[in-house]
């Protein structure tokens, strides 16, 4: 797997998580409990991962990814069968989305990499597959692979995060305590 494509999924777990956590705050305390420990998990895996150099467990994480994108999908049926609305619930339905894309491209690429793995050439010694390293790819290939995952990863967690409950507090950009300006009345009003 290529460092580019590496980075993305560390960059998809990130993002995973931070949607994750801030949904998790204002969930139902059992919904809560799960998304915090996804939160917290795919935040320790996105850093492993991009600290090791290799995609750690891959096998446990096309599993573990999918995991919240069911258990959001079951709440979301259950709920509509019940006539409980995505927002009460505690899971709104555009973070949950983004994030679910986030999981679903993670568990995805990480399935694939894992069968060309296993479809791959075998050694004669062993009926193991040979793993192939990705050659590391140019300076500025890398530089415009992480410069668009970047802009992805803002792109899509950015606005998640502020379709959340809690992301609906923040203090809007550029209004700190700051109300319209005074203008000074001059006393030329009226000549």
């Amino acid at each position: 797997m290529s460092p580019v494509v590496r980075t993305w999924l560390g960059f998809a777990a990130f993002g995973a998580a931070l949607i994750h956590l801030a949904v998790g705050v204002t969930a139902p305390l059992p919904l809560s409990v799960l998304l915090f420990g996804f939160g917290v998990a795919e935040l320790g895996w996105g850093i492993a991962t991009l600290a090791a150099g290799r995609v750690l467990v891959p096998r446990v994480i096309v599993g573990a990814a999918l995991t919240p994108v069911f258990i959001w999908g079951v709440t979301a049926v259950v709920g509509s069968g019940l006539g409980v609305t995505s927002g009460q619930s505690g899971l709104p339905l555009y973070p949950m989305a983004v994030a679910s894309l986030f999981n679903v491209f993670l568990a995805a690429t990480v399935a694939i990499a894992l069968r060309r793995s296993w479809t791959g050439p075998r050694t004669p010694a062993t009926s193991s597959p040979a793993i192939v390293r990705a050659a590391p790819p140019s300076g500025w290939c890398f530089i415009t692979g992480l410069v668009v995952g970047g802009f992805l990863l803002s792109a899509l967690t950015t606005p998640a995060l502020a379709a959340t409950e809690v992301g609906s507090h923040a203090v809007p950009h550029g209004s700190h305590g700051v109300t319209e300006p005074a203008i000074p009345d001059s006393g030329h009003g009226a000549h």
